[in-house]
């Protein structure tokens, strides 16, 4: 089972049970399945509709039925490197692997501080855009709930968790 439906069925249990088995933030990837509809294939949602770039969707609206959605959980493998740090790339050695050309086989972080959340670029070749603005290689900073990063040219959009069960239509 991909994590995308283990989180779907979570969120049929109810809210306590989705908060105390989903990993504490995601990344999440929606792609439309008919490119026409969006003229790309991913489509975001961010909080602030106002900031957002075409082919997004304003907080809290419908996704359209044609929909594909991947969700990537931040957590930590098993026996990974830099255990500080949740690591983004292509390969597998990464917590979060994204099967994509333009994303560096080591190209992003995300770490917590408290309740804060810290994403930096780790040198990557093809760069990483937090709200549309560029990250400094290896320069922290916070990552609200919302958010659209982009890695390469992969459009993800982070949640904590209590914000993904609400925006994957928990009630």
């Amino acid at each position: 089972m991909d994590a995308a439906a283990h989180y779907r069925k979570l969120l049929q249990l109810g809210r306590d049970e989705f908060l105390a088995s989903a990993a504490p933030a995601a990344l999440v990837r929606y792609r439309a399945l008919d490119p026409a509809l969006t003229g790309s294939q991913t489509l975001t949602i961010e909080e602030d509709y106002a900031e957002e770039q075409d082919g997004t969707l304003p907080y809290g609206k419908e996704l359209p039925a044609e929909t594909d959605l991947e969700v990537y959980p931040l957590a930590k493998k098993a026996g990974a490197s830099f255990q500080d740090k949740i690591t983004i790339g292509r390969t597998f050695n990464n917590d979060v692997v994204i099967n994509d050309t333009s994303v560096s086989r080591l190209h992003a972080y995300i770490r917590r501080e408290g309740n804060l959340w810290i994403v930096a670029d780790a040198g990557s070749k093809n760069g990483s855009w937090l709200r549309g603005a560029r990250l400094d290689p290896r320069r922290e900073v916070p990552i609200p709930s919302h958010a659209t990063l982009k890695i390469g040219e992969v459009e993800l959009t982070f949640y904590t968790a209590v914000d993904l069960f609400a925006a994957l239509g928990g009630r």
